[in-house]
């Protein structure tokens, strides 16, 4: 009996020192629910959805935006990789997620701008979120091998024009975002290529390297160690005006005039979360993305930090969704 006894103690004390533990940690007035005002927020640990799995450029971006906001908030924010369906998953858990501010994600132009409108998803972009603010942009470079002659954008046109066979370019697959980028460059410059798709960007490098097929576009970050190599040569950025991580290299647009194809990066919410909450994440963020450190460690992925307003990221997704989803209805374009 004096066992059993002993044991009830045990039990009753360690229950005690939980609730003191709780109770202090989060002080008697957040003991309670957050309120609608989220004055509180963040009281208690942040979930980060990444929709990819570890180790590539998304997964990078989203835990260094997440060890920002810990350090910034003092709460832990927990990142969970919720790959699979071209991000599609994660996106759409994200977006059934409570929209208290305690569960957020990266979006960007694949989940959000071009995957909705090539597959069914479980989500509407438009719809089911709530923007916070962009976190990066990037520019896709156009890449030849050693088997093209061309060493600038109009030498490249002017080689296409004359080639007795079609010219061939590869992609990390059909839909990916340097599949869509040489659907543009092909529209812009009314040529015909013939796409080939490969399972990834690596496979498709190696295949411009090795004269497989004759060009692609490509990341900075993908092509630099080539570029060095000389295996590749860059002859055009797919923005506006010159990439500031690849200065030498001149904008498409100087030779086929309004040509713009940057990808993007955004933080967002569920739909409908409180516009408090919603401000505050938008200044740390911003804060984060103003960081020497971070602006550094993003460059080296070939990403400009790109801070914004959750208007100015909406307005995006808008106006990307629309761009994209005809292009992919005028090409009849299928995933792979």
């Amino acid at each position: 009996m004096a066992y059993v006894h002993q044991n009830k103690m045990l039990s009753y004390i360690r229950k005690l020192a939980f609730f003191l533990i709780a109770f202090f940690a989060v002080g008697p007035g957040q003991a309670q629910t957050e309120d609608a005002s989220g004055s509180s927020w963040p009281d208690h640990a942040i979930r980060f959805i990444v929709s990819f799995p570890p180790g590539g450029a998304t997964d990078i971006i989203s835990r260094e935006i997440a060890a920002g906001l810990q350090e910034r908030t003092k709460q832990a924010v927990v990142v969970e990789n919720v790959g699979g369906a071209s991000g599609s998953i994660g996106v759409g858990r994200l977006a059934k997620s409570k929209n208290d501010g305690y569960t957020i994600g990266l979006g960007n132009s694949g989940t959000f701008t071009m995957t909705p409108y090539l597959q069914k998803v479980p989500y509407n972009p438009r719809t089911d979120f709530t923007p916070v603010s962009m976190l990066t942009e990037y520019s896709n470079v156009l890449v030849v091998g050693k088997k093209m002659k061309a060493k600038s954008v109009p030498e490249f046109i002017k080689e296409a024009q004359s080639s007795p066979e079609v010219l061939t370019y590869g992609s990390a697959g059909n839909g990916s975002s340097n599949h869509m980028t040489g659907v543009m460059f092909a529209n812009a410059t009314k040529l015909k290529f013939l796409h080939v798709p490969y399972k990834g960007n690596n496979p498709a490098l190696l295949a411009v390297i090795g004269g497989e097929v004759d060009w692609m576009f490509a990341t900075i970050s993908e092509i630099k160690p080539f570029l060095e190599s000389g295996k590749l040569r860059a002859l055009g950025v797919s923005s506006l005006r010159a990439d500031p991580l690849l200065p030498s290299v001149p904008p498409i647009s100087d030779t086929v005039s309004g040509f713009n194809v940057v990808g993007f990066m955004g933080l967002f919410g569920p739909a409908n979360m409180s516009p408090d909450i919603t401000k505050k994440l938008t200044n740390e963020v911003n804060e984060i993305l103003t960081s020497p450190g971070v602006i550094e460690k993003f460059a080296r992925l070939g990403m400009r930090a790109n801070p914004s307003s959750p208007e100015e990221l909406a307005e995006r997704v808008n106006a990307d969704g629309a761009l994209w989803k005809k292009a992919i209805a005028d090409e009849q374009i299928k995933t792979n």
